[in-house]
């Protein structure tokens, strides 16, 4: 799911009080009754934050249905236009979107907004108004091809209800960010399928910690955010995929291997992309122009390979379910990096959780490759899924979050014991070479998440 849940965000300095703080009233009834608040909050929240994701899912599906008269997939879609009109789609696209950010929100003149990740910190609402022009210029530029998640805008719109159910509740402030914690919850789950995962995602991530006041609620809130949505749109798991296990010696040290090239690669995309925001941010262009020639950019590198438009679920699939050469899964893997870059740096709204996801196992599926001339009856959807897991866990560093994650969507658990080695191996060189993670641009310096648990030993 989402900032996007990845949009770039002010250091805050406004002080924070846990999100559970004034939920532990000193009398076993005063708890009682602060429990059900917080158990029926999160079940009104859960409803509302599927009913977002639902929404934002329908408005994409209908534009794209309207713009390629198909509804097959981005690839599928930029796969059937000509070549000269899938390098301009996505230019176009980032001009609608630029327009709508620059002139309707303001973005660059005035306040940008409050995200989700803030509101949950700093204890700030959620303003409507940018909320929904953000998620409107985010559906452009997805549906354009753009190579951005469409799970951020998810993720905010269901942090949104919950912010707006505590308003008009009058709730108190700490009640406020524990409906926005929840509604975040509910929005990855919603938009995956992975309701332990949405939970862990807000503990891990967001919260910076795992307390057990806090943590039933937020998952209460993503299993019936998750129900809801599967109730609707009759899905299963997105990744549904049976990788059997990886538990001899020889594969389980290769499993640490992959971890390792993960954590490697994990520090050069978090820098990529914070890269591309400081000096994309740092040219006196209009921002329409910059997201207009990214878009471009974008459109040139999908003539090459189609593939690169999108948040590059339908690639995964196909990694996961038909065998691809090395050769073309090394050069999909290049340029979806370099779209994911310019999308993201040139100021678009939306998540790079999926692209992540994508890298991930475009680098387990070359792992793979190269683990099958050693061992040939390895299985390569195996390596696939731990290449996900162990990529997730070195950008987030959040591994707990990635093995729970893959497993959910998947399906299947049998890889649980490679995916933790490999998750693990890639936080650990990940966090050493690069403390921050992916996100550290949009939750405060003296956040939990931005100190290694091993620094204070």
């Amino acid at each position: 799911m989402s900032k996007d849940t990845e949009m770039p965000a002010e250091k805050l300095t406004t002080p924070r009080a846990p999100v559970d703080a004034g939920f532990n009233p000193p009398s076993p009834y005063g708890r009682n009754v602060q429990l059900l608040r917080m158990l029926g909050l999160a079940i009104m929240v859960g409803i509302l934050g599927a009913l977002a994701v639902l929404a934002f899912h329908q408005l994409l599906l209908t534009l794209e249905a309207t713009m390629y008269g198909l509804n097959q997939g981005l690839v599928a879609d930029a796969t059937h236009l000509p070549p000269e009109i899938r390098a301009i789609i996505p230019a176009l696209g980032g001009l609608v979107a630029g327009l709508m950010l620059q002139y309707f929100l303001g973005r660059g003149k005035s306040d940008n907004g409050t995200d989700y990740m803030e509101a949950i910190s700093a204890g700030g609402e959620i303003p409507l108004r940018s909320s929904l022009l953000k998620s409107a210029a985010s559906a452009a530029t997805v549906v354009s091809g753009g190579s951005i998640g469409r799970e951020g805008s998810m993720v905010q719109l269901a942090a949104l209800s919950g912010s707006l159910l505590g308003k008009a509740l009058h709730l108190t402030p700490v009640e406020r960010r524990f409906a926005v914690a929840c509604g975040a919850a509910a929005g990855l789950a919603g938009a995956y399928n992975t309701p332990i995962a949405g939970a862990l995602f807000v503990a891990e991530i967001v919260l910076g910690g795992i307390s057990v006041s806090s943590f039933g609620p937020l998952l209460l809130a993503a299993a019936i955010a998750d129900s809801v949505v599967r109730h609707v749109s009759r899905v299963g798991p997105i990744f549904a995929a049976t990788p059997g296990t990886l538990q001899s010696l020889p594969e389980l040290l290769l499993v640490v291997l992959t971890g390792i090239a993960a954590g490697l690669l994990g520090p050069l995309l978090i820098g990529a992309l914070n890269y591309a925001h400081r000096t994309l941010a740092a040219l006196r262009f209009p921002l329409w122009l910059k997201m207009t020639l990214a878009g471009l950019a974008v459109g040139g590198l999908s003539v090459i390979r189609p593939e690169v438009w999108g948040n590059g679920y339908s690639v995964v699939n196909s990694l996961l379910h038909q065998p691809w050469l090395w050769q073309s899964v090394l050069l999909i893997l290049v340029l979806k990096i370099i779209a994911t870059v310019l999308t993201s740096g040139s100021g678009a709204v939306g998540g790079v959780f999926t692209p992540t996801l994508f890298v991930g196992a475009a680098l387990g599926t070359l792992a793979g490759n190269a683990v099958q001339l050693m061992l040939p009856d390895v299985s390569m959807t195996a390596f696939t899924l731990v290449g996900m897991s162990a990529f997730l866990a070195a950008v987030t560093h959040a591994p707990l979050t990635a093995v729970v994650m893959v497993s959910e969507m998947t399906a299947g658990y049998g890889l649980v014991p490679a995916l933790v080695l490999a998750s693990l191996a890639g936080y650990y060189v990940s966090s050493v070479l690069h403390p921050g993670s992916i996100y550290a641009r949009s939750i405060p310096q003296d956040h939990p998440t931005q100190t290694l648990p091993f620094t204070h030993l």
